[in-house]
Order: structure tokens, then sequence, then C-alpha cells
């Protein structure tokens, strides 16, 4: 029978840097993000952003009250599920719903693409810290505040159009 054998003293390096860079990967990269959102309204400075293996939330100022670029803005709940449907950017600007009415809705009328909505919604949460979350909850029950949805990566945007704010919320969906 043979004794354990000691690990040769060169793997231990490559495992450990190994697991260090695993630990440190992020769902996305700040500067990623800003270019998307970038592409769909000025944006200002970055006021928050963490992002982890599973989930990434960013809340960035913005002198915007509506959207430009590939963004297809709906004023109606069939017209929003049908872009998405077609894998378009879709911003609800439903009269009178908030972005959490608007995603209780979609989940209504389509249970898969609603529980995307809802998933990068709730899964970015495990990003923010206590005061972001505050105001991004405020920002899902506000009237003034407009629901995008972008299906190619599952990204969730609020553009908080009183407080001037656009929050980003991704999880691992």
């Amino acid at each position: 029978m043979t004794g354990a054998r000691p690990y040769p003293r060169g793997l231990w390096r490559p495992a450990a840097l190994a697991l260090l860079g695993l630990a440190a990967c992020a769902l996305d990269r700040e500067a990623e993000v800003r270019a998307q959102l970038g592409g769909w309204m000025p944006l200002g400075d970055t006021l928050y952003f963490e992002s982890k293996l599973e989930c990434t939330a960013g809340v960035f100022a913005t002198q915007a009250d509506f959207l430009q670029g590939k963004v297809r803005t709906v004023s109606t709940l069939q017209d929003g599920l049908a872009a998405l449907s077609k894998e378009a950017i879709v911003a609800f600007e439903l009269e009178g719903q908030t972005p959490d009415q608007v995603s209780q809705a979609v989940m209504s009328a389509d249970l898969p693409k609603g529980l995307g909505v809802l998933s990068s919604g709730l899964s970015a949460r495990a990003c923010m810290d206590e005061d972001t979350k505050s105001a991004y909850l405020g920002a899902l029950k506000s009237t003034a505040a407009l629901l995008v949805f972008a299906p190619e990566n599952n990204a969730l945007v609020i553009l908080d159009r009183d407080r001037q704010q656009v929050f980003f919320a991704r999880g691992d969906v």
C-alpha cells in the first residue's frame, strides 16, 4: 500500500489562479452596458454598477425622457408581445401603467416572455445595495417610468423619467 503523495509544488498556483479568475467573473461589464443603453438614450454618470456571475444591476443618470435608436415603443400590450416575438427591443408605454403592472400583464398574456422579464428584474436585485433596491422598486411602481425589455440578452431596463435615472437589470436567465 502506498502512502498519500503530496501534490507537486508547481500545480497549486495555476489551480489557485483559475479559481480566482472564476470568482472575478461578471455577467456584464459596465462599458458594454453603457454602450448598449447609449444607443437608446444619452447617459450621464454611472450612479451604481454591480455585476456578478449570476446578475447585473446598474443605475445611470439621464436627461432623456424618450428612447431612440433600435428600440420599438409600443402603446398596446398586443403590439409589445408581437414585437417581442420578433426579438425586437421593446419599450412598453402603456397609458397609466407602471412597469410592474406591465410585467404582470406580459406574464399573464404570454408566460414564457413574462418569465424572461420577471426573472431579469428579480435576479438583478441580488446585485443591488439597499438604496439601489429602494430606488428600483420606486421606479417599478411609477406611472412615469417606462419598461424596456431586450430579449436578445434578457435585459430589463426601467427609464424613470421623474428621477432622470435608468435602471439596468439582468440575471443569468
